[in-house]
């Protein structure tokens, strides 16, 4: 398969840094910009020097391991267990944790790279960074996120930077689908503590352990995302597992794993997500990186966080095109205020000052609920037009929003109110009647605060954490 414009770019510009002398190169990609790809033509253009290729997890030892092997590149594989000779070899793909173990074995006493690739930088510099200074050789690291999981730069490390395109540009070209994020209920975070950058993970779960989030997600599930392969992110073991649980009650196939699930049930369970024999797997942290399973059209977020990569790099597992279901966007239900703090998925951001996005915060559509910018008069997701009028006293303001009210007929329920369609109904008829308020950018109508109280009282949730 043929590179794509900007893999080719990106390989030039490396190449180019390298022949002006500079040592430390940071390559930023969005996830599914195909980084690997980049990096395994780099090892086949070293020609007969020696590359180490670090990598995190094993998912992305085995992905990186196959498009090594692809390509008719013969390398030396450096995990858990094996104790390979590297002699007359000139590529090493390593994990990191092992590498980290094994940097003073004999091994490595006659053996030195001449190029070390790390993919994934932000994630071994918080690990094991002593990695990066066993060897005094060129360092290209690989990241979507260049910012660490505590928000910092990576500059000190990898001072020159290669951009690649922006995940809106590959949206655009079709190399990645549409996202569309719905906002949803979370806790009360005000008195969850916020350590090295991110919310206090012990706090962090017991507040959704404690407004029992976990009962009314199949509910959202089932609105906006029922029959998508998903991938739901928990804060905590326990909440996934209670969350399993209400999707069990709910009739929803649902799994979960963690970090103590064995290799090969947790395989199992991604062939039983691609297959659909489940709907949804529930995780705790474990596929933030390196998950290559394209066939996932919904990520749930059941987690808060302070740090953008984590929300970036889990909402991007299900960004890749998958041309054998059909998969035309990504369902993002957010019920951790994540795109609110850090800006919609699919923003312009610039990486040049810690990953900002460009553009103001996302609005909410009145008619899908979904999340939008500010300035499209139109949804890209429903296509609703909002019409802008001028302006008027407040009087005259309210008298013509009433006779509007009025002179609107009864809208059909939306999706999110269907389990309160009798109330929804009803709220119409009087709203009409009497000239009560429609929904507008700064409150919720009639109808929409009437259905949302019967919806609240029928999840019995703690007043004042429904918070949209």
């Amino acid at each position: 398969m043929p590179n794509r414009p900007y893999q080719t770019r990106l390989i030039a510009e490396i190449e180019k840094l390298f022949a002006s002398r500079f040592r430390r190169i940071l390559l930023q990609c969005p996830t599914g910009a195909g980084k690997t790809r980049v990096a395994v033509q780099l090892v086949g253009r070293a020609g007969l020097r020696k590359v180490m290729y670090v990598v995190p997890s094993s998912e992305i030892f085995e992905q990186t391991s196959e498009k090594l092997s692809a390509l008719g590149i013969a390398h030396v594989r450096l995990n858990a267990g094996k104790y390979p000779s590297l002699k007359g070899k000139n590529c090493v793909l390593a994990m990191s944790q092992t590498l980290a173990r094994r940097k003073n074995d004999e091994m490595f006493d006659l053996w030195s790279p001449d190029l070390l690739i790390v993919d994934e930088l932000h994630k071994l510099i918080e690990q094991h960074r002593s990695v990066l200074d066993i060897w005094n050789c060129p360092i290209v690291g690989m990241t979507a996120t260049p910012v660490r999981l505590d928000g910092k730069s990576l500059g000190d490390i990898c001072p020159h930077m290669v951009v690649g395109p922006s995940i809106r540009e590959l949206q655009h070209d079709g190399y990645l689908v549409p996202a569309v994020t719905y906002p949803a209920p979370m806790p009360d975070l005000r008195n969850v503590r916020i350590r090295r950058g991110d919310y206090e993970r012990h706090r962090l779960e017991q507040a959704y352990l404690e407004s029992r989030i976990f009962e009314i997600v199949p509910h959202y599930w089932k609105i906006y995302a029922q029959g998508r392969r998903t991938i739901a992110f928990a804060t905590g073991v326990e909440s996934s597992k209670r969350m399993v649980q209400s999707y069990l009650k709910n009739g929803i196939r649902a799994e979960h794993i963690d970090g103590t699930t064995p290799t090969l049930h947790r395989q199992q369970a991604l062939e039983r997500l691609r297959k659909h024999e489940i709907d949804i797997l529930c995780n705790v942290g474990l596929f933030v990186e390196g998950l290559d399973l394209i066939e996932v059209d919904c990520i749930t977020l059941v987690f808060a966080t302070q740090s953008k990569t984590k929300f970036l790099q889990s909402v991007g597992r299900g960004l890749r095109p998958s041309p054998a279901t059909k998969k035309k966007n990504l369902v993002v239900i957010d019920h951790g205020g994540n795109s609110l703090r850090h800006g919609p998925v699919d923003a312009d951001r610039d990486w040049l000052q810690e990953g900002q996005f460009v553009g103001s915060l996302p609005v909410l559509c009145r008619a899908c609920s979904a999340y939008k910018a500010a300035n499209l008069p139109q949804c890209p997701h429903c296509r609703w037009v909002e019409k802008k009028g001028p302006r008027h006293s407040p009087a005259a303001l309210a008298r013509s929003r009433k006779a509007i009210s009025k002179t609107t007929p009864v809208r059909p329920c939306p999706k999110w109110a269907i389990p309160v369609r009798q109330v929804w109904v009803q709220s119409e008829q009087e709203r009409q009647q009497h000239g009560y308020r429609l929904p507008d950018h700064t409150c919720r109508g009639y109808s929409e605060t009437r259905c949302l109280r019967k919806l609240d009282s029928k999840r019995q949730l703690v007043h004042g954490r429904n918070d949209f």
